[in-house]
């Protein structure tokens, strides 16, 4: 098959999946992988011939992301493996580890805390970024620590690995006087599984992403309290939320005393982050 006809037949079984320029973007990122073939070079290829296996298309016709069946994703200008126990880091997490380094990134040897750390996205990128920072993580699944595990030596950063649960287990592992507590943690309530698209609902750990409707903030909750402890005098806390519950996360962390309560939106003008302090 020629390299060009491949580009057709992903938009023939996609289409009804993802927009034209969404079906695109699939198709580079799994020529750049399958064949080390990166965009800018495809009208030089065009003609080119190649092996296809039919099962990778019909896998992503069903839905599977691209990220999943490539096993691999990039991030913060990283290199992360991937797999199904971890979800697939989105663009305003990077937004949010640009916004730790822009206040954070030039002072030397600070303690960082990733909670619910996942493929080790958030904690990996600062890590490379920051100098002699001592960077810890912690996540609720051993799969999803062995992943970040990985990640962190492809990358060649040291970080600590904490199995916890920040809703039930004892803080007593955690370290103490952190200067930065960074977390994305599950904020989709269970009633909106409807408005994600099927490669989310299918195919992403679903502890990853949703939490009762009941209490929204559940792990923004126990995460705040953790960070009265264990955050030292000054030291931030820095959040990836949900829009829509992003006034009701500041008055609750206005309520446990934190300080210089701040806003960010994201690329699309949502309301996506806020950063605190503790004095």
């Amino acid at each position: 098959m020629k390299i060009s006809s491949l580009r057709t037949l992903f938009h023939l079984h996609l289409s009804s999946l993802y927009e034209k320029r969404e079906v695109d973007a699939i198709f580079f990122t799994y020529i750049e992988a399958k064949y080390n073939l990166k965009k800018y070079q495809f009208l030089l290829h065009t003609n080119d011939e190649i092996e296809f296996e039919q099962t990778d298309i019909e896998a992503l016709a069903q839905g599977l992301p691209i990220q999943y069946l490539i096993k691999k994703t990039k991030f913060f200008d990283l290199s992360l493996c991937i797999n199904s126990s971890v979800l697939i880091p989105r663009p305003e997490t990077e937004e949010l580890v640009a916004l730790v380094l822009n206040e954070q990134g030039k002072v030397s040897k600070k303690k960082v805390l990733d909670i619910g750390t996942g493929s080790g996205a958030i904690a990996i990128a600062l890590a490379k970024n920051m100098k002699n920072a001592e960077v810890w993580v912690t996540d609720i699944s051993e799969n999803a620590l062995e992943t970040a595990q990985h990640n962190a030596i492809l990358n060649h950063v040291k970080i600590n690995f904490l199995l916890h649960d920040i809703l039930s287990d004892s803080i007593s592992s955690l370290p103490v006087d952190v200067n930065i507590m960074v977390s994305n943690p599950p904020y989709i309530p269970i009633s909106e599984q409807t408005a994600l698209h099927k490669n989310v609902i299918n195919y992403e750990p679903h502890s990853a992403l949703f939490v009762p409707d009941t209490n929204p903030l559940i792990f923004y909750n126990a995460i705040a309290e953790t960070a009265k402890k264990i955050l030292r005098k000054g030291g931030t806390l820095y959040f990836e939320t949900h829009e829509k519950f992003h006034s009701e996360i500041s008055e609750m962390l206005n309520k446990l005393n934190f300080k210089n309560i701040m806003h960010g939106n994201d690329i699309n003008g949502n309301p996506r982050f806020i950063s605190c302090k503790k004095l």
